[in-house]
């Protein structure tokens, strides 16, 4: 299967210099957070509060700005890829092998809900389907995503789950293979209960009108003034933000940030302002726009990308040190208080809207 093997932190290629020290210098009793640790998403909340989830099941939070976290029983041991709270006490945790999570009291106590995300062949064992990502738009809506074009829906606050293939539309020219018959997805955004997009494998842009009960696709515009003539050639997408309904971001291998403006009827390829001497190759993940129109995004080996107000082209930001591990999500609870999260036990917080960024000791 042509994963991104997320949970084993295979895009980690080093140690993060500098941000480690402090939290070396915690007695061991005392740490929730470990060099060993791997944290595929965080969700602001608030000024002061944010979740954090990661592999082995951790589920950490804090209250205080980061000063302290504490570590919420998860119940299992399978990596957590992504968490959406929809209000103070509702919300859900996507993960390996199909596994959904569950809080009704913010977050104190996560129980298990049956996604029904499963694969079968004829003949073969049932095989439980990665979900990447996890929206909600309310205590009663939400919807995942995951390997294999899974689509798994819930209208009853997660009582039933009602998974599905999402069907791709078919290419007559016969410029796609079978390869491209079942992407897999990494990202699902609904602006209301009938308004959503979901991003993937071969640059998979999915958007529906009716609630997820039928999808079609928008990607093939990205193709336009690129010289790609190959839909499987299009860059893979892992993050999706969609501002409102008429403007969105997805970003994806390669550095590639692609933009709507129109509710997805067009794609372009956002410019990118990178050195010539330090080219952006690794995939960027977990975009983001603020309401004052700057906006962020991580990625695969420490890179964050960063562009102002009123700018078109996205830049790498300066953080005062380097970042040597991947960074695999970035969340703001206003435009000047943000999160981000990596591999190695790595979290970061800005309380200046992103001109500083300090570790976060646990």
């Amino acid at each position: 299967m042509r994963r991104w093997v997320l949970a084993g932190g295979t895009l980690a290629v080093a140690l993060a210099l500098g941000c480690h020290r402090e939290v070396e210098m915690l007695p061991l009793i005392d740490r929730t957070i470990y060099i060993t640790d791997k944290f595929f998403d965080v969700q602001a909340l608030s000024k002061d509060r944010a979740i954090v989830v990661g592999y082995g099941g951790k589920i950490l939070e804090t209250d205080n700005g980061g000063a302290s976290w504490s570590q919420v029983p998860s119940g299992t041991d399978e990596a957590l890829y992504s968490v959406k709270m929809v209000d103070d006490q509702h919300g859900w945790i996507a993960g390996q092998d199909g596994l959904l999570l569950h809080t009704a009291d913010g977050g104190k106590s996560w129980q298990p809900q049956q996604s029904n995300a499963i694969y079968q062949e004829r003949n073969e064992s049932p095989e439980a389907l990665y979900l990447f990502a996890v929206d909600a738009i309310d205590a009663e809506h939400a919807w995942a995503v995951g390997d294999r074009s899974i689509l798994t829906s819930t209208s009853d606050g997660g009582k039933t789950w009602r998974a599905r293939k999402v069907p791709m539309e078919i290419d007559l020219t016969g410029g796609e293979s079978m390869v491209s018959a079942d992407p897999i997805f990494y990202d699902v955004k609904f602006l209301d209960a009938q308004r959503g997009w979901i991003v993937g494998e071969f640059g998979k842009i999915m958007h529906t009108e009716d609630g997820g009960e039928t999808w079609h696709e928008q990607e093939k515009t990205l193709m336009e003034g690129t010289g790609i003539i190959d839909p499987l050639d299009l860059p893979t997408l892992f993050g999706l933000h969609m501002k409102n309904a008429q403007e969105g971001i997805a970003a994806g291998l390669e550095g590639h940030i692609a933009r709507t403006t129109d509710g997805g009827q067009h794609w372009r390829f956002d410019p990118m302002e990178i050195e010539a001497s330090a080219p952006l190759y690794d995939p960027l993940f977990s975009p983001v726009e603020l309401p004052d129109g700057s906006g962020w995004a991580v990625g695969g080996a420490g890179e964050v990308v960063h562009h102002e107000p009123g700018q078109a082209a996205w830049k790498r930001a300066k953080l005062g040190q380097d970042v040597l591990t991947w960074l695999r999500a970035v969340s703001f609870s206003d435009a000047q208080n943000g999160w981000m999260v990596g591999g190695y036990g790595l979290i970061f917080r800005t309380t200046d809207g992103g001109k500083t960024w300090l570790p976060s000791q646990g």
